[in-house]
């Protein structure tokens, strides 16, 4: 792909080159034109009864002002094309991981349903098969919900309906179904909530921040690291955190981890990649919340943290007995 588009590439800056040389090009030839027929102007102006010292700085000075602005506005164009490449580059290429990320579990929950199919398959191993296809089914079902709820947050749309909802009554179902949502033989999962927050979200929109920030982390974590979840009040805020100990972000890549398509340089052995949409996801999800989101990461430590802030709110005793 990068040696396809390197040749389009030269071709854009050979064209803005050749516009920037053709407009210094004027300017001097302007300010030549000027300065040469500087008589006959003069007696031009004379005639039209303005001093020629303050028409030859007008003339001048606008001149010059001119093809500045047309150097800016060169300059400006090539940054918005480079810039649309680029997006452009990275749609390619989320749309190959798309491709990659469906295609995977699609081919592995077929194989299991064919062996399924099988006469002689044992009791265990079907209960084997039949977890795995539903893991991936869910895998799948991941994915497609985090397209759809990219495209809402690029568009604008609400959230949803959002309600006053306690954390450690949220966290408390949460655990449990992490379990089984997420693959844990090789990384270890725990949850730390020491908390009496409410805060107005959604569960589903908790929910996908929790499950893109632990899958973020489950990806950037080799076998035998830690994940943690961990839930503390503030004044009035309540900061979700999210640990682990795994490569860890450079912090050059800190202030683009949030951009939509963008992915991380660094990762481990042939592990997939993700698609470049959660943690934007996270973003949006937890702006709609009137929350922020901060990620830390230090060369010299390993692994990442991701805090977020929602602001806490009061409810009263009747109104929390049915949450």
């Amino acid at each position: 792909m990068t040696r396809r588009s390197t040749p389009h590439v030269l071709l854009i800056y050979l064209i803005y080159l050749a516009a920037i040389a053709v407009t210094t090009a004027l300017l001097v030839f302007w300010v030549v034109v000027v300065q040469r027929y500087n008589s006959d102007i003069n007696q031009l102006v004379s005639r039209l009864g303005f001093e020629w010292n303050q028409f030859h700085w007008f003339v001048t000075t606008s001149g010059a002002g001119l093809f500045f602005l047309v150097f800016v506005a060169l300059t400006y164009l090539l940054a918005l094309t480079m810039g649309e490449r680029r997006y452009s580059r990275k749609q390619e290429e989320f749309l190959t991981n798309v491709s990659h990320e469906l295609k995977s579990p699609v081919a592995a929950i077929k194989l299991h349903a064919q062996t399924l199919q099988q006469d002689d398959v044992r009791r265990d191993d079907q209960k084997r098969f039949v977890s795995y296809i539903v893991r991936e089914a869910e895998r799948v079902g991941t994915l497609v919900d985090n397209l759809l709820e990219s495209s809402r947050i690029l568009s604008g749309g609400a959230t949803g309906d959002l309600r006053p909802i306690r954390l450690s009554q949220f966290f408390d179902e949460y655990q449990k179904a992490a379990e089984a949502r997420f693959d844990l033989r090789q990384t270890t999962l725990s949850f730390d909530i020491d908390t009496r927050s409410t805060v107005r979200a959604s569960d589903e929109a908790l929910l996908r921040i929790l499950d893109n920030l632990i899958d973020n982390a489950l990806r950037f974590t080799a076998e035998g690291g830690k994940i943690l979840c961990q839930v503390r009040d503030r004044r009035s805020e309540a900061e979700i955190m999210v640990a682990d100990n795994g490569i860890g972000i450079p912090k050059r890549e800190l202030p683009k981890i949030f951009d939509r398509f963008y992915r991380l340089s660094r990762e481990i052995g042939n592990r997939r990649r993700g698609t470049g949409l959660g943690l934007s996801i996270v973003r949006g999800l937890v702006q709609d919340l009137s929350g922020t989101i901060q990620a830390l990461s230090t060369d010299d430590q390993p692994g990442t943290r991701f805090k977020i802030r929602l602001p806490r709110i009061k409810v009263e005793p009747n109104a929390s007995e049915g949450l």
